[in-house]
């Protein structure tokens, strides 16, 4: 049996409206959103797609959902089986497999297509796992991070619901029990998400992993309260993807990244998610998709959650020319005044979405939970740790986070304040102003785009070869960033940090500017310039520059401290790429206490290490920002109520209620 497309689907929207809204117990609900022909049109062909793949995808587990929402019978057994394995050993990552291995049984149960002994031996595996780290047993699975959190409290809540009157095995709990203990998380989190944004903000990796936990709450959970507010997320999400993106691409600053996303080619895995949801980015061919994409699978198999129509619509008109602000997160210093300390083990693992665990205030909190929960004997890093037990309770702990605060604290992804100005011919956005100075981790700042091949961003590496940490081409050394329109400003100054300065970090900052990317490069007077097509990308360094000997993309500075500078320009504002070259490298720059650059298009632009950003002496908006702020939404920081308006519509999402609803009528 072969369910209804979304196309179809389509038709039968007042039924599915109808019938969407069981539930029990979360506040007041609003009924699903019908999909619109556009989404419902790709959600169908992407299905197909998934369910037509190759022997290369074939083994995908999140393919599976796909063969399960149709109610067919060819399953990869034994990819099902390898996953099981996996999640009964407790090691790694499973908590991302847990997710389509639950969106399988609930199509079973709907329509059963599994054989009888493998679904035995699902629910046996489901019975037995560990989903939350106050349950006994050992394992190395990774508890923290902001995308792993919503995972385990999913699967948690569906696993708790699919077997409501069985005991689970490792915990002693029944279904009904880990429900509630999900529910708790799960409302912590959704409410934090919706009111502050994600900590991993703009994430092109772990999007993926966050949007695979919240289309399986918006499409299974039972409670309303938790639906709907599930389903909030996904939209601001969207509308985020839709406000950042530059011809599909999710070209901005990245909370967390990898090298292999920005090196060779952009290669965001948000590409299928911001394909489906929005029609950013149509690919010449449905089969350029991954048919075992995570989020795609999902969202291509959802019966209850479709975007809101303003969504694509606002896509589609921002494409071509936006100038976006956006905040996400708090800072450390702001959590006690929204009720989030540093002590108690649930405020404790808040700061550990945000990657906080060793931040001067929350270390001694950190060091508390590691023991309550004897994280020593778990995976990294915690098991390298066990040497420091002994002061558990110490202030020494703070004391040595605090001498160490450029990393300790570098680490949390608290405060971004992201800039995105887009034109038809480029786009310019960063986080403005974010920790200058400090080291982190996976962290991309700032990115200048013309295409998927030609664009330019610059790091200051962090002494360390790749993983998690301070690598070459992510995280490292944060520069001061200031953005405006299309110039920006950026100033690297390392810091001396005790004992390790000398022994673990780099003297060099340098750019990607992939010369072969480009139809024309120029360098002249510390600038090197490039054409592609008629988008012109102009990048000047401080510093005498070098390109690396080893690679075609690499441009050296060998200094500890260095400025940056970056204009854009085109055809159509610029004249002639001769004339943007003659234009640019005519301006002056003059470093010293302050950056002063006689920009050709935007005036005289000056910035210090501190202090504000002033363009022809106006000072520019560096932030804090509002939550959103750009013609189709101003929402407040904070706040729990966002309007997202588009002519006579407007999409409302309210935390607080929750609701989620669509009023007015879209323009003609």
């Amino acid at each position: 049996m072969i369910r209804l497309s979304l196309a179809s689907r389509t038709l039968l929207s007042p039924i599915l409206l109808v019938t969407a809204c069981g539930g029990s117990s979360g506040g007041s609900s609003t009924t699903d959103l019908a999909p619109s022909a556009a989404y419902a049109a790709r959600t169908s062909a992407y299905l197909e797609h998934c369910l037509d793949r190759t022997d290369a995808t074939q083994g995908s587990i999140y393919a599976q959902a796909c063969t399960a929402y149709a109610g067919q019978r060819d399953y990869h057994v034994e990819e099902i089986r390898e996953i099981l394995a996996e999640l009964d050993s407790r090691h790694g990552s499973v908590d991302f497999h847990i997710q389509p291995l639950l969106r399988v049984v609930y199509f079973d149960r709907r329509t059963p297509s599994l054989p009888d002994d493998l679904r035995a031996d699902i629910e046996k595996t489901l019975l037995g796992f560990k989903y939350w780290l106050d349950e006994p047993g050992s394992d190395d699975l990774v508890w923290w991070s902001e995308n792993h959190q919503i995972l385990f409290h999913t699967a948690e809540l569906l696993a708790g619901q699919l077997l409501p009157d069985d005991t689970f095995g490792n915990s002693g709990m029944t279904g009904r029990d880990h429900v509630a203990h999900a529910t708790e998380l799960l409302d912590r989190w959704l409410d934090t998400r919706g009111r502050f944004g994600f900590s991993e903000w703009h994430s092109n990796v772990y999007w993926v992993e966050d949007l695979g936990g919240l289309v399986n709450l918006a499409e299974l959970a039972e409670d309303d309260g938790i639906r709907v507010r599930a389903a909030m997320l996904v939209d601001s999400m969207a509308f985020t993807l839709a406000t950042n993106s530059y011809r599909g691409l999710f070209a901005t600053t990245h909370g967390r990244t990898y090298d292999s996303k920005l090196l060779g080619g952009l290669n965001d895995s948000t590409r299928e998610a911001t394909y489906l949801l929005l029609g950013l980015a149509a690919p010449g061919s449905i089969d350029e998709l991954d048919a075992g994409d995570f989020a795609a699978t999902e969202l291509a198999t959802s019966e209850r959650y479709a975007p809101p129509a303003i969504l694509e619509a606002i896509a589609a008109e921002a494409e071509p020319s936006f100038e976006h602000r956006q905040r996400d997160n708090i800072t450390l210093e702001e959590g006690p005044g929204y009720g989030i300390g540093y002590e108690d083990l649930r405020d404790v693992m808040y700061w550990w979405g945000l990657t906080g665990y060793v931040a001067p205030p929350v270390v001694e909190g950190s060091f508390d939970l590691i023991d309550t929960y004897d994280l020593w004997n778990g995976g990294p890093p915690w098991d390298g740790l066990g040497f420091l037990k002994p002061f558990v309770g110490s202030p020494l702990l703070e004391e040595v986070a605090s001498a160490l605060a450029p990393m300790s604290r570098g680490l949390v992804l608290e405060n971004a304040n992201t800039y995105t100005y887009r034109t038809p011919h480029y786009q310019l956005s960063g986080a403005q102003d974010w920790k200058p100075g400090s080291w982190t981790g996976q962290i991309h700042i700032w990115q200048a785009t013309l295409d998927a091949q030609a664009y330019v961003f610059t790091t200051y590496p962090g002494g360390s070869e790749g993983g998690y940490a301070a690598g070459a081409w992510t995280g490292g050394f944060v520069p001061r960033a200031t953005l405006h329109r299309n110039v920006g400003v950026i100033q690297y100054r390392r810091p001396k940090i005790p004992i390790l300065d000398q022994v673990l970090f780099s003297d060099f900052s340098h750019a990607y500017f992939r010369r072969a990317s480009f139809d024309e490069v120029a360098e002249r007077d510390g600038w090197v310039i490039g054409r592609k097509g008629s988008s012109y990308v102009a990048l000047y360094s401080q510093h005498p520059t070098r390109w690396a000997e080893d690679n075609d993309f690499e441009l050296i500075a060998d200094a500890k401290e260095n400025v940056w500078l970056i204009e854009l320009g085109d055809a159509e504002s610029s004249g002639s790429f001769a004339d943007f070259v003659a234009a640019i490298t005519a301006a002056r720059v003059t470093i010293g206490e302050s950056v002063v650059y006689d920009s050709p298009s935007a005036g005289r632009v000056e910035v210090g290490w501190t202090g504000p950003m002033t363009v022809d002496g106006t000072a520019v908006d560096i932030g804090p920002y509002p939550r959103w702020e750009n013609r189709y939404a101003t929402t407040p920081f904070g706040e729990p109520r966002a309007e997202i308006e588009r002519g006579g519509e407007k999409l409302i999402l309210d935390f607080a209620k929750p609701e989620r609803r669509v009023v007015g009528s879209a323009p003609g």
